[in-house]
């Protein structure tokens, strides 16, 4: 398993659509030997999951795995999975020219956040990630976590 942890600053250049994948991460990706890394909308969130590929896949396959693949629950899940990502393959230096659908669907600004969740990472907007973790310390207030 992935071992993105921590938050780490960084930017989006929108003239050239790119931003570049923070060194800590790059290490992670090196480590795991993964040459792609797919990206995709949160369905939860306001932000861009960022995923080593063979782990991504091997999620989408765990999920799928006993289903026959002309069932309706099979493309649908494959729909939602495999038919919504992009497949980029990082510089030597971690850049990759982010997908214009996913920077405006995540709002990108010049200042982006880029927090480990663990398998993989998230890409966010500098402002909507302190809205979220201000959120989640109101939350935090009332009880442990």
């Amino acid at each position: 398993m992935s071992e993105f942890t921590g938050t780490y600053g960084g930017g989006f250049d929108a003239k050239k659509g790119r931003i570049s994948v923070p060194a800590p991460f790059r290490a992670i990706l090196s480590r795991l030997g993964a040459e792609e890394i797919i990206l995709r909308r949160s369905r939860h969130l306001p932000c861009i999951e960022v995923w080593p590929k063979p782990d991504y896949m091997a999620e989408v396959n765990a999920r799928v795995a006993g289903l026959s693949k002309l069932s309706a629950e099979y493309q649908s899940i494959m729909r939602k999975l495999v038919g919504r990502i992009h497949t980029l393959h990082p510089d030597t230096e971690g850049r990759v020219v982010m997908p214009k659908d996913l920077a405006e669907a995540a709002q990108f600004e010049s200042e982006l956040q880029f927090a480990g969740r663990g398998a993989y990472f998230e890409i966010w907007s500098a402002s909507a990630y302190a809205a979220e973790e201000a959120r989640l310390d109101a939350e935090d207030e009332g009880g442990d976590v």
